[in-house]
């Protein structure tokens, strides 16, 4: 397959750019205001404290990526696609996660500057640099929305364990960030040259966050009393549970990479 370099270049500065800068200017006005929140349920100053410079290190790593993925699309090499791949599966989490629990506090989502923007470069570089179908486009996008929220449960749970200690979270903790890099996996996977090893990959991923995600969900909706955030994991290894079943769909996903 032969990508567009050129756009490429300057969609990997665009990215480059908006990642570091972003984070630069918005992790040192928003880190303080986030843990001193009064409105901050149960938790959530937990991960403003110690997940907000994770996810600001994971957004300044895909800035990282996607400004050494620009001088391989300069000199047309084939790695870049790659490293700028890797750079969107680490920017569009770490312009994610943190909005989730600023919202919980009360305060705007201002790492959504980030996430829109990113989310739109992932169409551009799948379409237009990559030059993916439409069919590969939407997978690698649904299993990087698992990896997303996998990612979430397991950072929540970490935050409860700490507040409540329920044997509950101390028991599935562990195994969402199990799943969530498997997913992380096959994004990229699909994006660059779906093989199929990488179905054993989706479909130990879906088990696992099956398992451990479903009764925790369960629990926390009946706890809650409402639709618990905890579900949206499950959910997502539902709808990919589908895909993977139905028939024929890995053989065109895999006939397009051909």
């Amino acid at each position: 397959m032969k990508y567009n370099y050129r756009l490429g270049f300057y969609l990997a500065l665009v990215a480059a750019i908006l990642g570091i800068v972003g984070h630069l200017v918005l992790f040192p006005n928003w880190y303080h205001t986030g843990m001193a929140a009064e409105s901050a349920e149960p938790g959530c100053e937990i991960l403003l404290k110690y997940i907000h410079p994770l996810m600001s290190d994971l957004g300044l790593l895909g800035g990282v990526f996607f400004l050494v993925s620009a001088v391989g699309y300069y000199k047309e090499e084939r790695w870049a696609f790659l490293l700028s791949s890797m750079g969107l599966v680490l920017a569009l989490l770490g312009s994610w996660f943190i909005n989730v629990p600023y919202m919980a506090a009360g305060l705007p989502p201002v790492y959504f500057i980030l996430f829109w923007p990113y989310l739109i470069l992932y169409f551009l570089f799948a379409r237009s640099v990559g030059k993916l179908p439409w069919n590969r486009t939407v997978l690698a996008l649904l299993m990087g929305i698992a990896y997303i929220f996998c990612c979430m449960n397991g950072i929540s749970s970490t935050s409860r364990i700490i507040t409540h200690g329920l044997p509950l979270f101390m028991q599935v903790q562990r195994l969402h960030f199990v799943a969530m890099a498997g997913f992380a996996v096959v994004t990229v996977g699909i994006m660059i040259l779906p093989k199929s090893w990488m179905r054993v990959v989706w479909l130990t991923s879906v088990v696992i966050e099956l398992v451990v995600g479903l009764p925790l969900a369960f629990a926390t909706t009946m706890q809650l009393g409402r639709f618990s955030l905890f579900a949206l994991g499950p959910i997502a290894a539902i709808i990919l549970l589908v895909l993977y079943f139905l028939p024929k769909y890995w053989d065109r996903i895999a006939a397009t990479a051909e």
